[in-house]
Formats: structure tokens, C-alpha cells, sequence
């Protein structure tokens, strides 16, 4: 049951997904996962281009709660200052399968869909991957 056949990305990635400015401020977008139903939330400078990646676990990390209650409103804590840089982006050519090994080896849940100048295209999580995998076996069963 591998995940041999040419399946790419852009047709699992979510297209448009919800981003965050990297001068967005932490406080005003503290509720977005719960809203959304997401995770991860690619962080794009005004031009598209990818800047980092915000995951709810940055939200949720010690050292950026403490940041986050000892701002005070002269000092806002924004998105750059707990967001990602250390991010994974690939072209929307990218195998499914090279997906799915790109996050087991480097323990991520996100990457990001990208053009040649990092312009973010969509973003791909464990999350789509599992839903592809099981839509996949569901109906492959009665061929």
C-alpha cells in the first residue's frame, strides 16, 4: 500500500490559504486557530512572498506566552516575533509522496506551496495527507 503513483501536491494543497502580515499583531490574531479549524498559518510579506510559518504550537510555547503577557501596548508582541523561519517550501510539482517524506524527516506538519520567487501558491499539512490517504484506500477498495 505505498504511495507510488504520481500524485503532486497542488492537488491536495489548499489554494488561498489564510495568512498573517509579519507586523500583524499577536493579540489581534490570538483566536485565528479556533476560527478557522486550523493549525498553520503561512506568514507573507505585503508582496505574497513567503516570510514564515506560524504554527498553533508557537502560540502555545512557554517562552512566547511569557512574550505575549509581558507585552505591554507600547510594545506589542507581533507574528514575526513567534513565528518560523525555519520553514519547508516546494513547488506545487512536488510528489505527494516527497511531501509526506519531507515532513517524517524533518518532524514538521506543514510545508508550503510556493512559485519560483516564494510567492505562496498553498500549503499542504499532515492533515491533508492522511484525508488524501484515506479517501485513496477508501474508494480504491472496490476497483
Amino acid at each position: 500500500m505505498a504511495l507510488r503513483s504520481k500524485h503532486y501536491a497542488k492537488e491536495l494543497m489548499t489554494i488561498h490559504p489564510r495568512t498573517l502580515h509579519p507586523d500583524d499583531l499577536v493579540m489581534d490574531n490570538i483566536k485565528i486557530f479556533e476560527e478557522h479549524k486550523i493549525n498553520h498559518v503561512p506568514v507573507v510579506n505585503q508582496d505574497g512572498i513567503i516570510e514564515g510559518l506560524l504554527a498553533r504550537r508557537d502560540f502555545e510555547s512557554y517562552a512566547n506566552i511569557t512574550k505575549i503577557i509581558q507585552a505591554n501596548t507600547s510594545d506589542p508582541v507581533c507574528v514575526r516575533d513567534v513565528m518560523s523561519t525555519s520553514i519547508f517550501i516546494y513547488s506545487s510539482n512536488i510528489q505527494i509522496v516527497d511531501a509526506a517524506q519531507a515532513m517524517v524527516d524533518n518532524d514538521i506538519h506543514a510545508i508550503l506551496i510556493a512559485d519560483e520567487k516564494k510567492h505562496l501558491l498553498g500549503i499542504v499539512t499532515s492533515t491533508d495527507l492522511l484525508r488524501h490517504m484515506a479517501d485513496r484506500d477508501r474508494y480504491s477498495r472496490f476497483t
